[in-house]
């Protein structure tokens, strides 16, 4: 593979700094204007990005700020229709108390049921109504809160990947007008019982039905009208799975560059975020000596990708601190309104705790002046990004 020199600057948190520098001699009147979010019609070079991350429970965010440096500025959790119902209230109130958003994962089927086979929560029966008692009380709830803070629901994501009783061609054959049908009846029971939330339409980055046909965005999505933000979830696996299979770091590119530009294609303008993202953390040594990819990719992993100025070294894409580097300010250079981190030992260690490098990635993403934490005014860029999109023709 070709192997073209690298421009002659250091790392991408150099560059990332000097352009926060200069936009710190802006004159008076300039700097005194209030930041705005990121949004489909916002100028990436004047917009922040709100920053923040899910942990395994509520309990352990303080604990991750102090690691890492920086404050939480959207919350996110996971409620399911049948182990945890109810509204999160907790995460709403530990939100409003450091002037975060809150984004919410409402999944409808039943956690300790591991089987796709779920009859009760097939798409179809949810938009015939069967569900619509539970499901405005959860809205009204909802709006309780909402009317004060930004609450972003993510309701039935990631429908592309066929292992949820949501999912397109699992629970009895679910279909894609099945999961249009039931998204955009949850929206008009959103629109009527809680305005003020946003109902966020979630892909995964790619996905596919049991028998291997991937599913396409357009089929999924239920229309402008019926959708208030997209979002994407996406990691670099690497070798989170079997490593003698997986020798496969990806760059940002590689993870998300054709899905958001057909999400940006879809949103026409509306507010879009990343909603899960991490890293796997092994790194460097996984294909250098001995390491369990050595042999699979060699060396010249090491000058690849070549994409200045996101790229300057091996450092800054194939490590997993460089990696969430890269991936925050690429994420925000596309517009993303929001960067919501997975901070969870699960599949892997996906945490950015889990090596000395990573608690260093947010400070240096905070330096920037791009990206927004909690109480630095995450809840209002959120707000105003999304009375912006209410307001456009």
């Amino acid at each position: 593979m070709p192997q073209p020199a690298f421009p002659g600057f250091r790392r991408i948190g150099a560059a990332a700094l000097a352009a926060a520098l200069s936009l710190a001699a802006l004159p008076p009147a300039q700097a005194a204007e209030p930041p705005q979010g990121c949004s489909g019609r916002a100028d990436p070079g004047s917009c922040r990005t709100v920053v923040g991350w899910a942990a395994a429970q509520l309990g352990d965010v303080p604990g991750d700020e102090a690691e890492l440096g920086a404050s939480n500025g959207m919350l996110s959790t996971y409620v399911d229709f049948a182990n945890h119902p109810g509204f999160p209230a907790d995460y709403a109130a530990e939100a409003a108390r450091r002037d975060a958003a809150l984004l919410i994962a409402w999944e409808p089927y039943d956690w300790e049921n591991r089987s796709v086979d779920q009859p009760d929560y097939r798409p179809a029966a949810i938009a015939d109504g069967h569900h619509d008692t539970y499901l405005v009380s959860w809205l009204r709830q909802a709006q309780e809160h909402a009317a004060d803070q930004p609450v972003l629901v993510r309701f039935a994501p990631e429908m592309n990947d066929a292992i949820r009783p949501w999912s397109v061609g699992v629970n009895g054959g679910n279909t894609a007008a099945d999961y249009v049908r039931m998204f955009r009846h949850v929206y008009e029971l959103k629109q009527r019982w809680a305005p003020d939330a946003a109902m966020v339409w979630n892909p995964l980055v790619a996905g596919s039905t049991p028998d291997g046909t991937p599913v396409d965005f357009a089929s999924v999505y239920p229309g402008a009208d019926y959708v208030d933000v997209l979002a994407l979830d996406g990691f670099n696996w690497a070798d989170a799975n079997d490593p003698a299979v997986n020798c496969n770091w990806q760059s940002y590119d590689d993870v998300f560059g054709a899905p958001v530009a057909q999400l940006k294609e879809l949103a026409g303008g509306k507010p879009w975020g990343i909603a899960e993202v991490a890293s796997a953390s092994r790194g460097e040594s996984f294909f250098t000596g001995s390491g369990e990819c050595a042999e699979a990719w060699g060396s010249w992993v090491f000058h690849w990708p070549q994409s200045p100025p996101f790229y300057a070294e091996a450092e800054d894409w194939i490590t997993q601190a460089g990696w969430v580097e890269t991936m925050m300010l690429q994420a925000h250079a596309d517009g993303a309104l929001f960067v919501n981190l997975f901070n969870m030992d699960k599949e892997t260690d996906w945490r950015l705790e889990s090596t000395p490098a990573g608690t260093e990635v947010l400070g240096r993403m905070d330096a920037t002046g791009s990206f927004s934490f909690g109480h630095e005014g995450s809840s209002q860029l959120i707000h105003d990004a999304l009375r912006a999109e209410a307001a456009a023709p």
